[in-house]
């Protein structure tokens, strides 16, 4: 073979490995086990790759980039985290390549081999849910520094996670509501799990959700769960609304919701999406706020410091969380500690006029 057409993909397909694997290999950059630096090096010496060809293309050492991979930065939630990430990673001298996934697996998939293939040091990402994150779990076995924002996925619960507790978001907003006199208390979720399974989670000593593949809706809706447990109350399936992950949806579900006789005195929409819908199925039905129904929302929104009565909301530190995303990773590029290994952000109860003890109670 000639060794002027002996290129990276060669030695990465004879090796056995991926191509940003042979680079970090062959340029000398970056961590990896001596089985994976013997079979590039093995490869390229039967090969006969020269690894001058290599050191024309990229620099050697780090190229102080990371990237970040994200479902939807249209996201209001996710423009916040991204901000924080920029932000902080700027400040330590490193530049952000951002990927949009549009919540598909096999985009996301492209994704992360071209981040890998442009070389960055490391990768935060909010992973697409799927039962086998197979992309993930081959540059995790390729060392590539990463990241898990907000959620976890099956068969990478040893990679490091930054989220927001969730179970404290919704049981704080719940226990709120019970302080205030409310026992019937509304829950809107997009959650289709069993409640079985659930419960048995949220009657658990300790923490097991951080460490489960659970979305972050499921982990709300144990909080529900945990404040009415805490509280000595009875959880009523007629109070918990099943909604899709649209405005609409949520609409309709807290306009049946009202139309039915549950004596439901508060209701908490566990989404941004879910919020705004259900704020509107409220008005619909011409139910007063908080007179007959006291109600929280999630996620500060522009909404809702805009309508009367303002909305009470538990807020998540979004750019907080990208910038503790970017600390973390930046800190393991370095050779920095990684412990502990589950960093949980505490939400805020903002509260504003939309909530009020029950009439009955006034």
């Amino acid at each position: 073979m000639v060794h002027e057409a002996v290129t990276i993909i060669d030695v990465a397909q004879e090796a056995g490995v991926s191509k940003s694997a042979a680079a970090r290999v062959l340029a000398r950059r970056g961590s990896t086990s001596e089985t994976m630096r013997t079979k590039v090096l093995e490869a390229a010496h039967r090969l006969g790759y020269r690894p001058n060809q290599l050191a024309r293309a990229m620099k050697s050492g780090a190229t102080n980039t990371i990237g970040i991979v994200v479902p939807d930065v249209a996201i209001p939630f996710f423009s916040a985290v991204l901000r924080g990430l920029a932000d902080t990673a700027r400040a330590a001298g490193v530049e952000v390549l951002v990927s949009n996934t549009d919540n598909d697996a096999d985009v996301e998939a492209r994704s992360l081999e071209l981040l890998a293939e442009q070389r960055v040091d490391g990768i935060a990402i909010a992973p697409v849910f799927q039962e086998d994150p197979a992309a993930i779990i081959r540059l995790q076995a390729e060392e590539l520094p990463i990241v898990l924002l907000d959620r976890r996925m099956p068969g990478l619960e040893s990679l490091p996670l930054v989220s927001v507790d969730h179970v404290a978001a919704t049981e704080r907003a719940v226990r709120s509501l019970i302080e205030l006199g409310h026992r019937r208390i509304g829950l809107l979720t997009e959650v289709t799990r069993e409640r079985a399974v659930l419960d048995d989670l949220s009657g658990r000593v300790g923490d097991p959700y951080v460490r489960s593949p659970l979305r972050p809706s499921a982990q709300r809706f144990i909080g529900y769960l945990r404040a009415l447990r805490e509280a000595g109350l009875e959880v009523d399936d007629d109070l918990i609304l099943r909604s899709g992950y649209t405005t609409q949806d949520a609409q309709r579900a807290v306009e049946d919701f009202l139309a039915r006789d549950t004596g439901a005195t508060a209701l908490h929409a566990t989404d941004a999406v879910l919020s705004s819908g259900a704020y509107r199925g409220i008005r619909a039905r011409g139910v007063s706020i908080p007179d007959q129904l006291s109600f929280i929302g999630f996620d500060d929104q522009d909404w809702t410091t805009m309508v009367q009565p303002t909305v009470s909301v538990v807020e998540q530190p979004q750019q907080h969380l990208g910038a503790t995303a970017a600390t973390v990773l930046v800190g393991i590029i370095r050779g920095a500690a990684t412990e502990p290994v589950v960093h949980l952000l505490e939400p805020e109860l903002i509260t504003r006029e939309s909530v009020a003890p029950p009439a009955q109670a006034r």
